[in-house]
């Protein structure tokens, strides 16, 4: 398996030394970073050599995302809040990504407790869970909840009625109280995974520099 939950383990968000490479040889912070080995780092070192990686669906999403990242560079250099974050980037980088999802649903005993989306692996487990809605059935059928910040906002610190808080802390909430295995947070730019199992110690997670990916790829093309 590539994932791998251990409570036991003292985790600390600093990575090993021979953790700090991509698959290709490059530094790991031109890739990812896997916080807590929330994934297996043997697996993820031989993740170029899965055919995945070289499917044509890949790079397909890719370009859709470059092209996406153009068309929202003055908004971007504008400022976005979260609103505009969700609206204009996240939701529409999860349609390219081949998502279906609904947006801020009810969970189960709690009315202020909404994912910003709820993920489904396609539109017929959607249909599946719709009548269940507001209830723990529903969240069954879905893969992930995702919480989104806004672009420039930190995905470890935010601040709320004059307290400071992780936003993690929000998605470990809404996992526990769907069953939802994955959470994802997000402030458009930097994508972090986190799983149910370790969720709750924040800074296990595996986390993408998505914007940055985009324009080190372009960059490739263009060598």
């Amino acid at each position: 398996m590539l994932f791998r939950s251990d409570r036991s383990r003292d985790v600390s968000p600093s990575l090993k030394e021979d953790e700090r490479r991509a698959p290709d040889g490059e530094q790991m912070t031109e890739l990812y970073v896997n916080a807590g080995d929330i994934f297996d780092p043997v697996r993820l070192s031989e993740i170029a050599s899965f055919p995945e990686w070289s499917a044509p669906e890949l790079e397909k999403a890719r370009k859709e995302l470059e092209e996406l990242y153009e068309k929202r560079e003055a908004l971007i250099k504008e400022g976005m809040d979260r609103d505009n974050t969700r609206y204009h980037w996240t939701s529409y980088v999860l349609r390219r990504l081949g998502f279906c999802f609904s947006a801020v649903e009810q969970t189960p005993g709690d009315t202020e407790l909404r994912p910003d989306f709820t993920l489904f692996y396609d539109s017929t487990e959607f249909m599946r869970a719709r009548d269940y809605r507001g209830q723990r059935e529903f969240f069954s059928h879905a893969s992930a909840a995702v919480r989104t910040l806004g672009w420039e906002d930190s995905l470890d610190e935010q601040e709320y009625e004059g307290q400071m808080f992780n936003p993690a802390l929000d998605l470990d909430r809404y996992m526990r109280s769907t069953g939802i295995e994955w959470g994802v947070l997000t402030n458009g730019q930097v994508w972090r995974l986190f799983h149910r199992d370790t969720s709750g110690l924040l800074n296990n997670f595996f986390e993408v520099d998505e914007v940055h990916q985009i324009g080190r790829a372009s960059c490739r093309e263009r060598v």
